[in-house]
């Protein structure tokens, strides 16, 4: 996981997380309209193979790709990502920023409080 997914990559590998297993057929009903075209999926998967976050298994002249990189993974990494590159290395700058930003309420920040403490 060197490198970061694009936004489109994304929710290619969203659909990939969420089926497990997907020809470009299936992962391009899954998009929004207007549907890309067969063969820009086909090279964006191609790209996330080589960037090593999927694999594929051929049958014939087609490939049903599935996930190497589980989601959870992937946001781990790219929380850990923000937070240093953003908040310098700080979760408390981090979640700091979140609270004021989202103007969260009372409630939301007493329940992060419990998961805090949960965590411990």
């Amino acid at each position: 996981m060197e490198k970061e997914l694009t936004r489109f990559e994304l929710k290619l590998m969203n659909i990939l997380w969420d089926k497990g297993k997907a020809f470009v057929n299936d992962i391009i009903e899954q998009m929004p309209s207007p549907k890309p075209a067969y063969s820009t999926i086909s090279t964006m998967m191609r790209i996330l193979v080589q960037k090593g976050y999927a694999d594929y298994e051929a049958f014939g002249k087609s490939h049903r790709y599935y996930p190497v990189v589980e989601r959870q993974q992937y946001t781990k990494a790219s929380l850990r990502n923000t937070r240093d590159s953003l908040f310098g290395g700080s979760y408390s700058a981090m979640i700091s920023f979140f609270a004021e930003a989202e103007e969260l309420s009372p409630a939301a920040i007493e329940e992060l409080v419990k998961i805090l403490n949960e965590s411990k």
